[in-house]
């Protein structure tokens, strides 16, 4: 997404996470995901980046630096987690065709391992506040609350555009083969791979 919602997006998720001592969200570098975490030989990752820079071309092409917009701070389905949904009102077409490539692409690539990518089939966007914060019910309300003031105040624009394309390597020792519960969060680490404008 453009640098200039980055930022505040951002700055809301240092204020959310910290004060309620969830840090999962925190420890990661703020973007929107179009596929899930996945396992790639070291030999494809020139492939990859090739085949990524061509599909960003193609979508700057067709539709340059489309615009998403998000429903607001949400958390349905996900308890724990407090997030940007951006499958809201009505995702954007030009954002779901470039994840409909994507995915093509990392099931049509040998030495791609889609086992470990996060569950769920229907394409959900969503940039997380907060994640796996373990808060008690009530506290967690709270979070909900704090967490939508804090975007309202620091004016977090309702949409944005897109900006890159980036190929990231994540890095946990903790996480093991299980990538979808959260124990990355003790060591994670990452490495920019590619980064491709749209």
């Amino acid at each position: 997404m453009e640098p200039t919602f980055t930022s505040r997006a951002y700055r809301a998720r240092q204020l959310i996470c910290g004060q309620y001592a969830s840090w999962a969200a925190e420890m990661n570098m703020v973007y929107l995901t179009v596929s899930g975490f996945f396992g790639c030989e070291e030999s494809v990752v020139p492939v990859l980046a090739n085949s990524l820079s061509e599909i960003a071309s193609h979508s700057a092409q067709a539709a340059p630096q489309f615009a998403m917009s998000h429903g607001g701070v949400a958390t349905n389905g996900l308890p724990g987690h407090v997030y940007l949904d951006f499958s809201t009102p009505s995702m954007a077409p030009d954002l779901n065709n470039l994840h409909g490539s994507v995915v093509k692409l990392l099931a049509e690539t040998h030495g791609v391992s889609l086992v470990s990518r996060n569950p769920g089939s229907q394409f959900q966007p969503r940039l997380p506040l907060m994640q796996y914060s373990h808060l008690p019910e009530g506290v967690f309300a709270d979070a909900v609350e704090f967490a939508r003031a804090v975007a309202a105040d620091l004016q977090i624009p309702a949409s944005t555009r897109a900006w890159r394309l980036l190929l990231l390597r994540f890095e946990s020792n903790a996480a093991g083969e299980d990538w979808s519960g959260g124990a990355w969060a003790a060591d994670l680490s990452w490495s920019l791979l590619a980064s491709c404008p749209l």
